[in-house]
């Protein structure tokens, strides 16, 4: 009697267990069923740090290898919902694009993250990548274009300077400070945020300033307002004596207050900076200035700031550019 109500019972587990392995993929294929029919359309991103790029190419164990992965241009229709499915081929990044309302997003190796997005408004619109993941790191941007009937308009997205930055060719040995700071400013992607030559005006979006700024008048904000006075404070940065202990240099007018304003300079590359929320319940502005000092010894920060420093006199070191074996047209450092 026990026996057979137990064997009714296991009967009965058995049979429940097989109708709930059969119920939860039919479920899901159900959900999937379900969103086709919405008209939910899924566009895959990969986040590749070796080239620095997002692509919507397939990325395998196989091929992560590779250094020509299309950068990704994914393009949507207004009102139409787009599922991301983001991933990353290498390290952990985070992906952001706060003109279509998309927070710093963050993705890891060998675990796939989705996300829903309904753009309102026909345009292109930056993304990013926000942690910063390695070499490359600068150039992991492009654009979402956004088009009312969902078919791209033909035109080519925005440019953004310092493309293959990383791959930038360093100087001959001797070369003087100056035409060394030149070369990190552009290899070590100062160059993405800050523009040739310190230009500036590369967008940040819901930051407090829009645009990063202008660093080629860095000499007049040190109070350094003729080539003979950044000259001046050039010398005695060359001297080889540290900054802090110098207490007079005759031939820099107004020595104390330009050396005050150097050293928080300085400061301020060396410990960095998050930018400020314009909107203080919108997404995350995307560039921020990293902590150079975990990056760049205080020699290496002062031959970037000496760089920066003759661009107001219009007597600008240059350096090689190397576009890279995998440089294409329209490559967004």
């Amino acid at each position: 009697m026990r026996k057979s109500i137990l064997e009714s019972l296991t009967a009965g587990a058995i049979a429940i267990a097989l109708v709930a392995a059969v119920a939860v993929p039919l479920q899901v294929e159900a959900s999937r069923r379900h969103s086709r029919a919405r008209g939910i359309s899924t566009i895959e991103l990969t986040g590749v740090m070796g080239q620095g790029v997002w692509t919507d190419e397939a990325v395998t164990a196989g091929t992560s290898w590779r250094r020509n992965f299309r950068r990704a241009t994914p393009v949507l229709r207004v009102g139409q919902t787009t599922r991301l499915r983001l991933a990353s081929a290498d390290v952990a990044h985070a992906f952001s694009a706060p003109d279509l309302g998309i927070d710093p997003i963050e993705v890891y190796p060998g675990k796939t993250v989705e996300i829903l997005v309904t753009p309102r408004e026909a345009g292109k619109f930056e993304y990013y990548c926000t942690t910063v993941c390695g070499e490359p790191h600068f150039g992991m941007r492009g654009f979402v274009e956004v088009a009312p009937s969902g078919a791209p308009d033909g035109s080519p997205p925005p440019q953004r300077p310092g493309a293959n930055y990383w791959l930038t060719p360093e100087p001959a040995p001797g070369a003087d400070g100056v035409a060394r700071g030149a070369w990190l400013y552009r290899q070590q992607g100062c160059v993405t945020c800050h523009g040739d030559a310190g230009a500036g005006g590369v967008p940040n979006p819901n930051s407090m300033n829009a645009t990063v700024p202008e660093l080629a008048d860095l000499g007049r904000r040190t109070f350094l307002f003729t080539a003979a006075d950044a000259d001046a404070l050039l010398a005695v940065l060359a001297s080889g004596q540290p900054l802090q202990g110098v207490s007079e240099a005759p031939a820099v007018p107004l020595f104390p207050v330009v050396k005050r304003q150097y050293l928080a300079t300085r400061e301020l590359v060396r410990d960095g900076r998050r930018s400020s929320r314009l909107d203080v319940e919108g997404p995350r502005p995307p560039l921020d200035m990293p902590a150079w000092g975990a990056r760049l010894s205080t020699d290496e920060i002062d031959a970037i700031l000496a760089y920066l420093l003759t661009l107001g006199r219009g007597n600008t070191a240059t350096v090689a550019t190397t576009p890279g074996p995998h440089s294409v047209e329209g490559d967004i450092p």
